[in-house]
């Protein structure tokens, strides 16, 4: 609070954070300045409420087959604004217009993993993370895309041949496999000699 009289004894201070322990002290001030500061009061905490801040960089991908893997950064405890924290993770494929929503009810959690036979791979999903206490639902975060895990490659490429340049150097050529993107992103290929 700004200034008070000096013949008033009590304040009100405001603007301050839900479900958190604060401690106080009271400096006496004239003209010449201010004094020592008083001991600390003992700690008060303030009331809970609905938490207001969701999820930051909600985002996901990769995993294993069959999986749509989700992950945020964690809400810390002093905006949690009371007991019973949690996340509430929802997610639809890409164009449909029905969440699946679950529950994750640790607050320290940073991802939640979907296994589904009927995931297929590198499927877009949207994705929204939201927060909940004791006193209530808060905000979800703003909707972004995750795509589900990947595909392995399932065939080798084909028509593999080598032709020797020198007597260090040997050039080998194969012919692509085919690859749906679907499938997820074809990184490159790898040679190896034995």
């Amino acid at each position: 609070p700004d200034v008070i009289d000096g013949k008033t004894f009590t304040t009100t201070v405001v603007d301050l954070n839900p479900w958190v322990e604060y401690e106080f002290r009271v400096v006496a001030s004239n003209k010449i300045g201010g004094g020592e500061p008083s001991l600390p009061s003992e700690k008060v905490r303030t009331e809970e409420a609905v938490p207001e801040i969701p999820p930051s960089e909600v985002s996901g991908g990769g995993g294993s087959r069959s999986e749509l893997v989700i992950t945020w950064d964690p809400v810390p405890e002093e905006l949690q604004n009371g007991e019973g924290f949690g996340y509430v993770v929802a997610f639809r494929p890409f164009g449909t217009t029905t969440w699946i929503q679950t529950v994750v009810t640790s607050p320290d959690t940073p991802r939640y993993v979907f296994r589904n036979e009927s995931i297929l791979p590198f499927s877009p999903y949207e994705v929204k993370v939201g927060v909940y206490n004791n006193k209530g639902e808060g905000p979800f975060s703003s909707v972004t895309t995750v795509f589900s895990a990947e595909e392995e490659p399932s065939i080798a490429p084909s028509g593999v041949s080598a032709t020797s340049l020198s007597s260090s150097v040997i050039e080998v050529s194969w012919t692509a496999i085919p690859w749906k993107m679907s499938s997820g992103r074809l990184l490159g290929y790898e040679v190896s000699s034995f």
